[in-house]
């Protein structure tokens, strides 16, 4: 019975930011469209046999778009089942964020039981952890699913953390659990994944820094796991420098788009955007109930001197001032900090590492506190419930299949040698450029094709297609060389002598950071299978 309440607790927590999808479409956000198209190109790509795929074959109206070469792949692979089964893309994305949801407060419970809180302490933890404003903008204006998926799986992080210390073997199954959430969390969103892995590494050095072998253990776990995603990472870093990344505003920019501090202390939450300057139509506010626990937090240790949870007050003061411009100098210290492109992110950080505070605040405090807490719940629970998505919209499938944009705002993934601007009016998907002949295409898909040339004279061929390190053509079974030249503008294109040729086009994993990623990623994997079996036999 006990189970049963704690499940429909969960639910009703996970409705309060979920219960608009009851409705058709999904709702208008800044990024939710995107990554619905995203999900149809992962299909497709997967049926067109790239395994794993790294160019989205209709994109850039079907020029080809390496976006899921370089952005976080996790939530288009869990949504490959849903699109096997003809899910609708919009059910899926509900589907998807709304059990990342359940989870990701299942996972705090588990971590705040394992730091022994009380029941009451950790039910209004989970509350708080459950009004986060950060993630309920997350979900019905920015449709960032990416972050809400790593919000998701870093309490069960924090929770196998505090699991493996129970093992007395270096190699258990909490390892493998953790060693595999850890995987997770590096495939569900970039710059999450970074900024949470120098927050990881920084709370197990600090709590396990007197011993060594559990030190041993996280750091075995976490360089598993980040091999685990090296089929992503490696290629992801290793061939940055073939598209245009670090030259848009979104890098260069990033220091133009620090909240200020009236603006995390704003209320209520609103659509918007963020902008260059201090002037900004979205919200940042960290909530009412977050700041006043903030102000506790600090009260709490300045009298309190909580070794136990020191950690946790350094991490969460550290995580407030570095959303504000004042701790510009350590972003600019950091390698690949300016990718986080908007500061304000910290603040899915920030909730995390209020969870345990807000239990130990609210276990701690005398009745009269905890009821104007109570009551401050109340009141953000109540300013959540008048807030509604903008608008709605809704697709078939065959659009979201056939979207020819590129789902990213600056087009940051784009080849930099892909230089063609009469991409929207797209030729024939093959022609001769220059010379004579005939041409009989056989197959043609988005990764692949193959076709027939009969050339009277000496020719260029092109297909109409964006060049990116990975494509391989052969006539006749021989390794053609790609031209290029201001006619051509990062087209795949190549020269032929007259004569007959059987051409064969495909998309491939063959460059040096995808063969090893793969490749590592794969034995890796294969490993933690092996020593997952293991450990349930012994357990038998």
């Amino acid at each position: 019975m006990q189970k049963i309440y704690s499940f429909l607790f969960f639910l009703l927590l996970t409705l309060i930011s979920t219960r608009y999808f009851f409705h058709q479409g999904v709702p208008v956000t800044h990024d939710g469209n995107n990554h619905l198209i995203r999900f149809a190109n992962y299909k497709i790509a997967v049926r067109e046999l790239q395994i794993p795929p790294r160019l989205a074959p209709n994109l850039v109206n079907g020029y080809g778009y390496p976006v899921f070469n370089y952005n976080y792949p996790l939530a288009n692979i869990l949504s490959l089942p849903f699109s096997i089964l003809n899910f609708h893309y919009e059910l899926t994305f509900k589907l998807l964020i709304s059990l990342s949801v359940f989870l990701a407060l299942v996972g705090a419970n588990l971590f705040l039981r394992a730091k022994d809180f009380n029941k009451n302490a950790r039910i209004f933890a989970l509350l708080v952890f459950a009004l986060n404003p950060y993630i309920y903008t997350s979900i019905i204006f920015r449709g960032n699913i990416g972050e809400i998926m790593a919000w998701s799986i870093l309490p069960w992080i924090f929770y196998f953390l505090e699991k493996i210390k129970l093992d007395q073997k270096l190699l258990d199954r909490n390892l493998v659990y953790l060693t595999l959430l850890l995987s997770m969390l590096f495939l569900a969103h970039n710059i999450t994944a970074f900024f949470a892995s120098i927050l990881l590494i920084f709370y197990a050095v600090w709590i396990y820094w007197h011993d060594l072998k559990l030190l041993k253990k996280f750091f075995l776990a976490f360089i598993w796991g980040f091999t685990n995603a090296l089929w992503f990472w490696l290629s992801a870093i290793a061939e940055k420098n073939l598209i245009i990344l670090d030259n848009v505003d979104l890098s260069l920019n990033y220091y133009k788009h620090f909240p200020t501090l009236a603006q995390l202390l704003s209320w209520p939450i609103h659509f918007g955007y963020s902008y260059f300057g201090s002037v900004d139509s979205m919200t940042y506010g960290l909530g009412i109930l977050q700041l006043v626990l903030l102000i506790l937090a600090i009260v709490f240790f300045w009298q309190k001197q909580n070794q136990k949870y020191l950690v946790f007050f350094i991490a969460l003061a550290l995580l407030f001032l570095a959303q504000l411009e004042i701790s510009r100098p350590l972003y600019e210290l950091l390698p690949f900090a300016s990718f986080i492109q908007f500061p304000w992110r910290l603040a899915l950080l920030f909730s995390i590492v209020l969870l345990p505070i807000s239990a130990l605040i609210f276990s701690q405090l005398h009745k009269p506190l905890k009821n104007i807490l109570l009551v401050l719940v109340f009141l953000q629970l109540w300013q959540f419930w008048q807030v509604k998505p903008i608008d709605y919209h809704h697709k078939n499938i065959i659009d979201y299949d056939a979207d020819a944009g590129t789902t990213s705002v600056n087009q940051e993934n784009m080849p930099k040698t892909f230089e063609f601007a009469f991409y929207e009016g797209k030729k024939e998907p093959i022609f001769i450029l220059s010379g004579q002949g005939e041409l009989e295409v056989q197959k043609l898909y988005g990764s692949s094709r193959e076709y027939f040339l009969n050339l009277k004279e000496k020719s260029v061929v092109v297909e109409s297609t964006a060049f990116f390190p990975g494509w391989e053509t052969k006539a006749n079974g021989q390794k053609l060389v790609y031209l290029d030249n201001q006619e051509i503008q990062g087209r795949l294109a190549y020269e032929l002598e007259p004569g007959e040729y059987q051409i064969k086009s495909k998309f491939t994993q063959g460059t040096w950071p995808r063969m090893i990623g793969n490749s590592l990623s794969l034995f890796s994997l294969l490993a933690c299978l092996l020593l997952w079996q293991k450990a349930r036999k012994n357990k038998e």
